[in-house]
Formats: C-alpha cells, structure tokens, sequence
C-alpha cells in the first residue's frame, strides 16, 4: 500500500474523521495495470478509479462534493468484496461484477455509464455506437466527456470505447493499460 501523501490523493485530501458517519470510505488496490483508488459511500461502491490520473482531483471534488462525505482511509466488507471480484477478474476467473454501485455524475453521465455496462465483456463499441445508443448521434462528445469522467473504471467498463477508427483513444489509466485489459477480455472471450 503507497503513502496517500506521495502523489494523486493530496495529504489534505484523506481525513482522519469524516463529517459524522457521511464518508467515503477508501483502499488502494495494485493491479497489473497501475493502482486504482477504491471508495464506498453508504454501502455502495462510488469509485473504483486509476489513482494516478491525470484528472484524479476532479472526480474526487465531484464525489465529495455530491456526497456531502470526506475521504477516510477504512477498510469495510464491500471494499474486501471489490479487491476479491477484481483479483479474479485480473486473474482471468470473472468476467463479469456483483457489487452495488453509487454512480455519481450528471443525469446524462449516468445515462452513459448504465449505457457502459450493457457492453459485453470481450466487445468494443465507438463512442458513435454510444451515443447512438442512447437515442442522439449528435452527442458524440459528450459521450466521449461522461466515458472520461467515470469514477468506476473496470467494473463500468470505460475501457471497451474505441475511438471511430477503431483506435485506443484516451483513458484514465492510460493507453497501456487499456490494451491490457481490453486483451485480457479478447483472450477469455475468444
């Protein structure tokens, strides 16, 4: 486990009380991937995001802000419950997650990301196909803009939006890490 201090989650941004019981509570999981900073907010899963991103302090304002919770670094069964279903899923065992999740955003970026997990494991779609999808081939960009906000990276399963050339095109983790999981997903899938 890395100091919360050394980069990403800021020292001010880990409390050691939360306002009462309103917190988000948070674990830090090591994948193959890089390491992802986990949270649960009233026993649902608020994030599950790569903690080095380039926009880590905006979703954590927009989760914090939203919730009315500060981060507290505190284990609880759900987070135990999200490293195991990642584990095996990194250990090529799931394909697929069963945990409650708190998706916070916008209408139109939830809009998305329940859009998000209708995509198969092992399939991409475009960011085209997204927003046709949700009934507006106009809204291209903004789709692309909820995909890049998402706070649950994995589990909401960004990392399956291509770009429509069928490139890998920008991603929380960073392009490597998409591949990987993308091909991870191909292999099982295959």
């Amino acid at each position: 486990m890395h100091n919360p201090a050394r980069r990403g989650i800021g020292a001010g941004s880990v409390t050691a009380r939360g306002r009462g019981l309103n917190r988000v509570e948070i674990q830090y999981f090591e994948t193959p991937g890089g390491e992802l900073i986990l949270g649960a907010h009233a026993g649902e899963l608020c994030l599950c995001d790569w903690r080095y991103r380039t926009r880590r302090a905006t979703v954590d304002t927009r989760i914090r802000r939203e919730l009315n919770a500060d981060y507290v670094e505190k284990d609880t069964d759900l987070l135990r419950a999200t490293r195991k279903q990642l584990g095996e899923y990194f250990g090529r065992a799931r394909k697929t997650f069963d945990l409650p999740l708190r998706l916070v955003g916008t209408a139109f970026q939830q809009r998305v990301w329940h859009a998000l997990r209708k995509v198969p494991f092992g399939t991409t779609v475009t960011y085209l196909q997204l927003a046709e999808s949700l009934g507006d081939t106009n809204a291209v960009r903004a789709v692309a803009a909820a995909n890049g906000a998402n706070a649950i990276s994995i589990i909401v399963p960004c990392h399956r939006v291509l770009g429509s050339n069928g490139d890998l095109v920008g991603y929380a983790g960073g392009l490597r890490a998409k591949a990987d999981l993308l091909s991870l997903e191909f292999e099982l899938a295959g």
